[in-house]
């Protein structure tokens, strides 16, 4: 018997794809970093924080695709080059996030010190 919990279905202990995606806050919202997850890690981060946050936006890597059904928005960290990567720094200082939470900050260290404004940065991991 599946349990709901704000918007996501868990049967067995496994997050099942929502419906429909929340509208996107603008500035406002949760950039969660998923890189340097397991995908059973990256799931439970993200069920956590979807009730917690207007709408909830991932940052993953290109081999995490699997995880782009659960974000209200996401973004796919990957070989993107100077102007690419230089365009997701904009993207994420401009789009003013209430908070980043990075559970790994092993995989990008040197992220939150690129971002400027920089947001409410919470490194350690979510619910431990």
């Amino acid at each position: 018997m599946p349990a709901h919990i704000g918007g996501l279905s868990r049967a067995v202990g496994k997050v099942i794809n929502r419906p429909e995606k929340r509208a996107i806050v603008e500035p406002g919202g949760i950039l969660l970093v998923t890189i340097g997850l397991n995908e059973a890690d990256a799931k439970a981060q993200i069920e956590h924080l979807y009730t917690r946050s207007g709408s909830l936006t991932l940052l993953i890597s290109a081999e995490q695709t699997a995880l782009s059904a659960y974000g209200d928005e996401v973004w796919v960290y990957g070989p993107l080059g100077f102007s690419g990567f230089l365009a997701l720094i904009r993207r994420i200082s401009w789009r003013h996030f209430e908070a980043v939470y990075q559970p790994a900050p092993k995989a990008l260290p040197w992220l939150r010190f690129l971002i400027w404004p920089r947001p409410d940065w919470k490194i350690q991991e979510i619910g431990g």
